[in-house]
């Protein structure tokens, strides 16, 4: 069936992909009304663009290799990010020569698909995988330790029946349990976190006091903060951020103070105890770092990664009053 080409227009400008056709000299002869609608250019103002113009200079060294493979093969396929009205796009694009009855190259044709969700998903996976690589090397190593005592004094208590032994055999066990508990929430983190609504900050904090040994201690959480956030995993975010100034913070000589807060950006959590030394604070957020007795050093990876999930960023600084400040950029 032949198709008018008024129809067959009509047809190429419904395709949410770019079509489009360059000359012998890579300038635009045609292209259909995605290409308009993408950057809010009218059909004069992208008469005769150069192909390499519709991407950053980044990107630009990629689009041109692919022309040179055009001339070379006959064909290309590429992909490049460029920036539109819509926001920048990463866009796979395809390339085929064209000639003419007598085998003259008369220019190329090809389409831009936007592959834009696609290569976010591939980078997400592929700092997932190195995440279990990272976490898989951490289990190893962490587990090795405290199996160890438990089986040195699982010996002793073998040959002299010693409570004391059995007690720390009890004690072993107890940590690998938190090593493994605290490893599988790290991993569950790592998802996005879609369940967002307008939550009260102040009544989170509150409710995730009750859930980590506080006692002696003080939380100072005013109410009327409120942020977009997935409540569960801010509930969450709170605990790890509670038990690590709980472990870091509590002495015998006194009690520890939280203070919840709002800020230009979003909200801090800080803290009256010692601080956090500034040498360590650059790798404090990384998995397995700790330096408080029976930690297991995820609470503030947990900490990160669920920040992180929400678009969050989270930085730790020194608090007026001398202790840990964490400060969360909603």
């Amino acid at each position: 069936m032949a198709v008018e080409g008024s129809v067959l227009r009509r047809a190429l400008d419904t395709l949410d992909d770019v079509i489009y056709i360059y000359d012998e000299a890579d300038t635009l002869v045609y292209w259909n009304q995605r290409l308009n609608d993408l950057y809010g250019l009218s059909d004069a103002e992208l008469s005769g663009t150069p192909a390499t113009e519709f991407f950053g200079p980044a990107d630009r060294p990629v689009i041109e290799a692919a022309l040179e493979e055009i001339r070379e093969t006959g064909e290309t396929i590429v992909e490049a990010w460029s920036p539109t009205v819509e926001g920048p796009v990463r866009f796979e694009l395809t390339g085929r020569r064209l000639t003419d009855e007598d085998g003259a190259v008369i220019g190329f044709a090809g389409i831009g698909r936007d592959v834009t969700e696609r290569y976010e998903q591939a980078g997400q996976l592929s700092q997932q995988n190195e995440r279990l690589d990272e976490f898989a090397d951490l289990l190893a190593h962490d587990l090795r330790n405290p199996l160890s005592v438990a089986s040195g004094h699982l010996a002793l208590a073998r040959e002299d029946d010693s409570g004391e032994s059995l007690d720390a055999v009890a004690a072993a066990h107890e940590r690998i349990g938190r090593i493994i508990t605290d490893i599988r929430m790290a991993t569950r983190e790592g998802a996005l976190a879609t369940d967002t609504a307008t939550t009260d900050v102040a009544q989170v904090a509150r409710e995730a006091w009750e859930y980590v040994d506080t006692t002696g201690a003080v939380l100072d959480a005013p109410d009327g903060l409120q942020t977009e956030a997935d409540a569960g995993r801010l509930l969450r975010l709170f605990e790890n951020l509670f038990r690590n100034a709980m472990e870091h913070g509590r002495s015998d000589e006194g009690t520890v103070t939280v203070r919840l807060e709002a800020t230009a950006e979003g909200f801090a959590v800080e803290d009256d105890g010692p601080g956090i030394d500034p040498e360590v604070r650059e790798r404090i957020f990384d998995p397995g770092v700790s330096d408080a007795a029976g930690g297991t050093g995820f609470g503030l990876y947990i900490v990160r990664t669920i920040a992180a999930a929400h678009g969050w960023d989270v930085t730790v600084t020194g608090a007026a009053n001398g202790g840990a400040r964490f400060e969360f950029a909603c």
